[in-house]
């Protein structure tokens, strides 16, 4: 049964997408090989990319997702259905499902954006780890794992990273794309008119980072946006991280000019 590695294939890199895009898309967090910042109330997907040499195919290779605590210099573990790192069993993968082209992380461009490999399927895991796989000269696969985040050190930030083994131990990657979890955060609310006495139903809420200056003012792009209460303008913002401070805007499409700002208002524990 050879191997991967055995055979003259390699790894190429790895990459993370938060769960939520959907059958045959990603929610890419960043580039290949990038680090992440994502919630302990999210799913993650992690993914590699491999590929075989151009003579050899690894026949009935064998893979196995490994994770381990960098803040605590932890050591490795196969991830499994318990540990600060664990396997979600819901999630936009199909345990068994093939990666198709519109999935694929990307990773190719490491070792095999110049020789012309196509991308074969790869597989997706949900709720398991290791699996057999043939891998054919030639060309790339991606392998996908969902990621519960739910038991990861969050209140200490802790970063994590993962690798790529064979059955048996032996390493065929490690990336650099690191994952840190925070502590999920939110603020809830009510829209309501210019002087507070009542309040305004279905604005549009968007949430960005704030500047923390005075008046603060919005950074980068914005990180979580809905559609207040159409009953009584209530609403909820998730997808925060709690401790942190936002800049609110908020604006309603079929009222003449309101549209307004928040003061800084930082996020609570959801």
């Amino acid at each position: 049964m050879p191997e991967l590695l055995a055979t003259g294939g390699c790894w190429n890199a790895g990459r993370i997408a938060l769960d939520g895009a959907g059958a045959g898309a990603r929610n890419w967090q960043a580039a290949i090989e990038t680090n992440v910042v994502l919630t302990d109330a999210q799913i993650a997907i992690f993914a590699h990319c491999v590929d075989s040499d151009d003579m050899d195919d690894a026949t009935d290779a064998t893979f196995k997702l490994q994770w381990r605590n960098v803040s605590d210099a932890g050591s490795w573990n196969d991830l499994a259905a318990t540990g600060e790192i664990k396997w979600a069993t819901v999630s936009d993968l199909v345990d068994g499902n093939a990666v198709v082209v519109a999935e694929d992380s990307g990773g190719n461009s490491v070792n095999c954006s110049t020789k012309g490999w196509s991308h074969t399927d790869g597989i997706e895991k949900e709720g398991a780890n290791g699996f057999t796989r043939t891998i054919f000269e030639d060309e790339f696969q991606d392998f996908h794992w969902a990621l519960d985040l739910s038991d990861a050190d969050a209140i200490n930030a802790d970063e994590y990273e993962f690798r790529l083994t064979e059955s048996g131990g032996t390493v065929i990657g490690t990336s650099l794309a690191t994952l840190t979890v925070v502590v999920a955060g939110k603020i809830d609310g009510t829209t309501k008119n210019n002087d507070r006495t009542s309040a305004v139903v279905s604005v549009q809420v968007t949430a960005y980072l704030s500047d923390e200056a005075s008046p603060p003012k919005p950074v980068g792009a914005h990180v979580a946006q809905l559609v207040s209460s159409g009953a009584d303008g209530t609403f909820s913002l998730l997808g925060l991280v709690s401790g942190s401070k936002y800049f609110l805007h908020f604006f309603k499409d079929d009222t003449a000019d309101l549209s307004d700002g928040s003061i800084e208002i930082t996020a609570v524990d959801a």
